[in-house]
């Protein structure tokens, strides 16, 4: 469901299991990362990570002796440690591909979904494209252009991430933008709708989050 994403690196993540139908949005030729857990959720999409990473302190212990006996490549990490398991993955990723997917990565708590939200946000500008599956809610990240697409749902939010977005357009939105300013916490950009197939946004400086909270539905 991805169009823009060719030969991602897909980061499958822990925390309460995908929706059913969120296999559908993994692009082909992906290289596959299980966070931790998120090993469990593969399998039971029939998925077969490249590798497993994480400090395996919520994978299920059939989970890993299956990653073992399929000969995944499995990176350990002691749990104290400075960073959350799913930064870990996104710093292996971005030395892998600037083409990056994460999905199932609603972890059920507020702080972390926060934290994987604002380390995608963080690691946008130096990525060709990067977008997640969150629960039902499909996100796109940009420092320049991206394609929002009407089958990942018509209501689109975007929202201004870690600062000033200058010079902010939208086309193919029935409230469009062009060259607007969007402050952080601003509305401004607040339940809008495609008015096209295929929409656009773009910034200058700074970076956006577009938000389309039913995707699930979309399909």
């Amino acid at each position: 469901m991805a169009e823009d994403l060719q030969h991602p690196v897909v980061l499958i993540c822990g925390g309460p299991a995908p929706d059913e139908k969120a296999i559908e949005y993994i692009p082909k030729s992906s290289t596959l990362i299980a966070v931790d857990s998120g090993l469990d959720h593969a399998r039971s999409m029939q998925l077969k990570p490249n590798l497993l990473i994480g400090d395996l302190d919520s994978i299920s212990t059939s989970g890993l002796q299956w990653a073992y006996k399929q000969e995944i490549e499995v990176r350990e990490f002691p749990s104290d440690k400075d960073k959350s398991d799913f930064e870990l993955a996104l710093d292996y990723a971005r030395g892998v591909s600037n083409r990056l997917f994460v999905i199932g990565a609603d972890s059920g708590r507020v702080d972390q979904l926060y934290g994987i939200i604002a380390s995608l946000a963080s690691a946008a500008p130096f990525l060709d494209s990067c977008h997640a599956l969150i629960g039902r809610a499909y996100f796109t990240f940009t420092s320049g252009e991206a394609n929002i697409y009407r089958k990942n749902g018509a209501t689109v939010s975007v929202f201004a991430m870690g600062g000033i977005a200058d010079s902010v357009s939208l086309q193919g939105f029935r409230w469009e933008l062009a060259e607007a300013t969007l402050p952080p916490g601003s509305t401004l950009g607040l339940s809008n709708e495609l008015s096209e197939d295929v929409g656009k946004i773009s910034v200058n400086s700074g970076i956006l989050v577009a938000i389309q909270p039913d995707s699930i539905q979309g399909l």
